[in-house]
């Protein structure tokens, strides 16, 4: 039964009590989802407080989260009862009902099983001190997170972009500053460690369960393990930062259905089955953006001093963030470089400069590769032929012509390009006539491999249609 299964003409006390059973939490559950003490959610349902807040039903309404109508016939009920005034708007609360509160939060917040943890756990990595520009993106983080979109169901944000564009970065960043709003907790897990498979659900799943607290780490069937997640998500306000997800399943797995906690996703691709998500994208820094961020690295003296040979780097790097990084530790490796001594020696060469770009374990190669691994072979080998073109832009017709296959075919190979961050459309005369380009460093990969895409048949792909 749905919330707004019936219900009609029942006094508030039993309405909110039925809506609470329908959504299937307990009193603790709805109170630690809608800050209220449990005490608070017994007198209101057995009719102990006759004159509901109006606080009081919002928050709770927004804790339920199942609609509109819902909502509406709590307030209706609440009216009957002889709303409260609002001289300061307060839930009902009794004098020590804040700390039993907190109590349920903490010490009662975990599943069947699960132990109590002394203190909120926190997971994430450092913050980077040097991270520049992104207040557009973080801004989006943050109001799409913020505490009045999670009561409503806004749990999930993603996090795209190119590969290298500091995406891993700006997720943790927002986390850090988002800290206060999630006190029960900040999760980290990485789906797709470099070296080892990626995470699948039930992985990802356990993992978080551990981190909650759960001694068996989620033991037995995955359904079990995901019903006690949910269960101990919506006891708290836990923020679960996902970085580099690859397919939908590795993020839906995490996410809670009720209650304040909330999930920020990066990905290598567009998830785009996860409806209701929230979505940021990010892409290379602007010529200012760049020499900010080296100026940060290296010192602003010595970018101001070349500041003409400083943006030419910057535009050999693709304005990416990784790239950057990269050639500022080779700078601050080498304090007598100068910045043209950087441009002749490493970055000159289009043929060599992606493998020059790596600095002990940061490489911008395998941030590439990695976008790559989730193409098909037919995409890939398209993405090698339009790479390889003379012209740095194409159109739709211009790309099949390149393909030599039909513009329906071509259609579907650009979106999962676009899809994933691999190519970059740029609005035509007509929003129908969009041109595309690849972007610089995607381009220096894919050349690598070219010559074999310009002269070999189009690959086959089993779920594709058949070439025109």
């Amino acid at each position: 039964m749905t919330l707004t299964d019936g219900g009609q003409g029942l006094a508030f006390g039993p309405l909110l009590r039925r809506y609470r059973l329908s959504a299937g939490m307990t009193q603790q559950e709805l109170a630690g989802a809608s800050t209220l003490s449990v005490r608070a959610i017994g007198d209101l349902e057995r009719g102990r407080t006759g004159r509901p807040q109006r606080k009081s039903v919002e928050l709770l309404a927004g804790a339920l989260a199942q609609g509109d109508e819902a909502a509406r016939r709590l307030v209706e009920a609440a009216r009957a009862a002889r709303l409260a005034p609002e001289p300061d708007d307060a839930p009902e609360e009794r004098p020590g009902d804040d700390a039993a509160a907190h109590a349920a939060r903490v010490d009662g917040s975990r599943a069947p099983g699960m132990r109590a943890t002394g203190t909120p756990v926190c997971e994430l990595p450092p913050d980077i001190p040097d991270f520049t520009a992104r207040q557009r993106e973080l801004l989006g983080i943050e109001g799409a997170l913020a505490p009045e979109g999670v009561r409503c169901g806004q749990r999930l944000t993603l996090v795209a972009g190119h590969p290298g564009a500091g995406k891993t970065a700006l997720a943790v960043r927002a986390a850090h500053q988002m800290r206060s709003r999630f006190p029960d907790g900040q999760l980290f897990v990485q789906l797709s460690p470099a070296g080892h498979p990626a995470l699948g659900p039930d992985d990802v799943v356990r993992h978080l369960l551990r981190s909650l607290g759960d001694p068996a780490g989620g033991a037995g069937p995955a359904e079990e393990a995901g019903a006690r997640l949910r269960a101990a998500l919506a006891r708290r306000r836990v923020l679960i930062v996902l970085d580099d997800a690859v397919a939908e399943g590795q993020v839906r797995c995490a996410c809670p259905g009720v209650g304040g906690s909330a999930v920020l996703a990066t990905c290598r691709r567009r998830l785009s089955a996860l409806p209701g998500a929230g979505r940021v994208d990010v892409g290379a820094f602007t010529t200012e953006e760049s020499l900010a961020f080296l100026a940060r690295m290296v010192g602003e003296e010595r970018v101001r001093r070349e500041r003409a040979e400083a943006a030419l780097v910057a535009e050999l790097c693709g304005r990416i963030p990784l790239a950057l990084r990269v050639v500022g530790c080779r700078l601050l490796a080498r304090p007598h470089w100068t910045m043209r001594t950087l441009v002749d020696e490493v970055l000159h060469d289009p043929r060599t400069r992606l493998r020059e770009l790596s600095s002990g374990d940061l490489t911008v190669r395998a941030a590439v590769a990695a976008a790559f691994g989730v193409l098909d072979d037919q995409t890939r080998w398209a993405l090698r032929r339009l790479a390889a073109a003379r012209a740095p832009g194409f159109g739709l017709r211009g790309a099949a012509t390149l393909l030599g296959c039909g513009t329906a075919r071509t259609h579907r190979i650009l979106g999962d390009l676009l899809d994933g961050h691999l190519l970059e459309a740029l609005d035509g005369r007509r929003a129908a006539e969009p041109s595309y380009v690849v972007p610089p460093v995607i381009r220096l990969f894919a050349l690598e491999g070219a010559e074999a895409a310009a002269t070999g048949p189009v690959p086959l792909v089993r779920s594709g249609p058949a070439r025109s």
